[in-house]
């Protein structure tokens, strides 16, 4: 997670252009315009000022070196044309950029100072080689401390590897130095293993309507595998099939059957059908816009088959995707329904007992915890929706559970000749 952040830290406050790696070549021209005009005042610290006067001077050595004039090359054009880039590419244009940069630093200063007095020799030589970092943060004196120093405290596993290569070693690499970077026995967790029956998934159910077992004898003796013997004698082929659930009595609540599954799993080749597979067509690509104009990733991730049924309602393809799927018994709003309950299933289906332990320790939080209180507000409050919205992610029912049993392998060949990835990990992106 630190070095996440410390990644972020980078891209938040980009390099300087080296001729050295670039060998740009000015152009040659006849006239030379001066212009002392100064770029707009930045209050970000002088990091973006710094910018444009390394670019500045990095283009007037090259010119100097190769006896070329360069016409209008100066701080106000670049730093202009770099204002303009940002504005038509960052939501808010350079002041939220400039915003979110200082709420980062804060946060990231924050997170800094919380670190246990151990880990600054691993993380303190990576920051001070990092560029445009404030002076706030390499002033922070456990951080100004490490400077050019190798750490001292070296994990079992790579002490050989420490003296033999650590002088060549990257500030990068540091952290993986720490003994805590690296896994071990926990006697505790393996003790835990045989107490922990039960966790509750479902958002204020009652105990029967959304609970996911990580053992129950029963259910599983009631939904165990047949034997082979089973299919020699051909019972397991008269396995009984619930039927599908009426269009109109489909809501966001009722439970999935494995008629339902069937249908939702069949309708896919109909659409394939229908629309293709080129996912550079019109149609795909008009879905794929829409993504980025309605700016609704949290609805996407939670509800991600509704979002995709919004956009198609708004596209002249609507009443051929409606013929398409009322092929299986669909309407919009019972397909979207019905492919997200399986898709949330699925991936409760799949998840590890650690993801369920984490799930059900969120489930008792009724607010932000208080390890958020190192964040800004406004980033305590992003992390806490983005728990609610975990939580959404994975709630599903006995039933949904159940119905989805027999057809993980169809489930998976599906979804993943769409890129759906997030069955098993949340990632945006559908079509």
């Amino acid at each position: 997670m630190l070095k996440t952040v410390f990644l972020a830290l980078l891209l938040a406050f980009p390099a300087a252009a080296q001729e050295e790696r670039l060998n740009w070549q000015p152009l040659e021209v006849t006239a030379v315009e001066e212009d002392e005009e100064q770029a707009p005042s930045v209050e970000s610290d002088g990091r973006f000022k710094s910018l444009m006067s390394e670019l500045q001077e990095s283009v007037t050595m090259a010119a100097g070196k190769k006896k070329r004039e360069v016409k209008a090359v100066n701080q106000q054009t670049v730093y202009s044309a770099i204002v303009e880039m940002i504005e038509t590419s960052y939501p808010g244009g350079l002041p939220a950029m400039l915003e979110a940069n200082e709420r980062l630093e804060d946060d990231i200063y924050r997170l800094i100072k919380m670190l246990p007095d151990y880990a600054f020799q691993y993380v303190g030589p990576f920051i001070n080689e990092m560029p445009y970092v404030s002076d706030r943060i390499l002033n922070i004196p456990q951080i100004k401390a490490t400077k050019g120093k190798f750490p001292t405290r070296i994990a079992p596993q790579m002490r050989e590897y420490a003296k033999k290569y650590g002088k060549y070693m990257s500030t990068y690499l540091y952290i993986y130095l720490m003994p805590e970077a690296w896994e071990t026995p926990d006697p505790e967790q393996t003790a835990m293993q045989g107490t922990m029956t039960t966790v509750d998934i479902g958002a204020d159910a009652a105990p029967d309507a959304a609970v996911f077992r990580v053992y129950n004898p029963s259910l599983l003796k009631k939904n165990r595998m047949l034997s082979p013997d089973s299919y020699q004698t051909g019972e397991a082929f008269k396995r009984s099939k619930r039927p599908q659930t009426p269009a109109d009595r489909v809501t966001r609540a009722s439970p999935l059957t494995e008629g339902d599954v069937e249908a939702a799993l069949a309708s896919f080749a109909d659409i394939e059908k229908a629309f293709g597979t080129n996912r550079f067509d019109e149609f795909h690509t008009a879905l794929r816009d829409m993504s980025l104009s309605d700016n609704n990733i949290r609805g996407e991730m939670l509800n991600p088959m509704a979002s995709l049924a919004d956009k198609i309602s708004r596209l002249p393809q609507k009443e051929l995707f409606e013929k398409t799927i009322a092929k299986s018994g669909f309407t919009m709003q019972s397909w979207a329904y019905t492919v997200d309950k399986i898709i949330k299933a699925r991936r409760v289906e799949k998840m590890s007992t650690a993801v369920a332990l984490n799930l059900a320790t969120w489930r008792r939080l009724k607010k932000p915890p208080k390890s958020f209180d190192v964040l800004s507000p406004y980033n305590r409050q992003i992390a806490w929706e983005n728990i609610q919205l975990f939580l959404g992610m994975y709630t599903s029912s006995r039933e949904n559970l159940l119905a989805i049993k027999n057809y993980g392998d169809n489930i998976r060949k599906v979804f993943m000749t769409r890129d759906m990835m997030f069955i098993e990990t949340p990632v945006y992106g559908i079509y």
